[in-house]
């Protein structure tokens, strides 16, 4: 099954051929436009910010956004997930894979807390990059 975008694409290649190409005319072709705009929003949707509030806890993986946060983490974002332990917490806590943060150096770990993981934005992680 191809892509919707894709599809849209090919359907303005078949029926405007090359000369619509060489005119321009083809971008004016409303399933054009329509699959340039789908091209953006997944764009937009893979790298808004939103308040951590508004993160969901079901999902797995999610960029998280951690001002103050020193070490190797890039710009203050860590990849973490939302974890929930009856034992430890009632309302549950983030974790991040990061390591090690505060000498200045990360460490690959386990998924643990750490105490200046403080998130107070998420985004979703881009998807993978195709496997050749």
């Amino acid at each position: 099954m191809a892509d919707i975008v894709e599809e849209l694409r090919a359907l303005c290649r078949a029926e405007q051929g090359a000369a619509g190409d060489a005119a321009g005319t083809i971008e004016g072709d409303a399933r054009w436009r329509a699959a340039a705009e789908i091209e953006a929003l997944r764009r937009g949707a893979s790298a808004s910010w939103q308040p951590i509030a508004t993160a969901p806890k079901d999902e797995g993986p999610l960029l998280l956004f951690c001002p103050g946060l020193a070490g190797n983490a890039a710009r203050e974002v860590v990849v973490g997930t939302w974890r929930f332990d009856a034992n430890r917490r009632s309302l549950g806590y983030w974790v991040s894979d990061v390591g090690v943060l505060d000498p200045g150096f990360a460490e690959t770990g386990p998924w643990i807390e750490y105490s200046e993981l403080h998130p107070t934005q998420w985004a979703r992680l881009p998807a993978p990059p195709a496997r050749d």
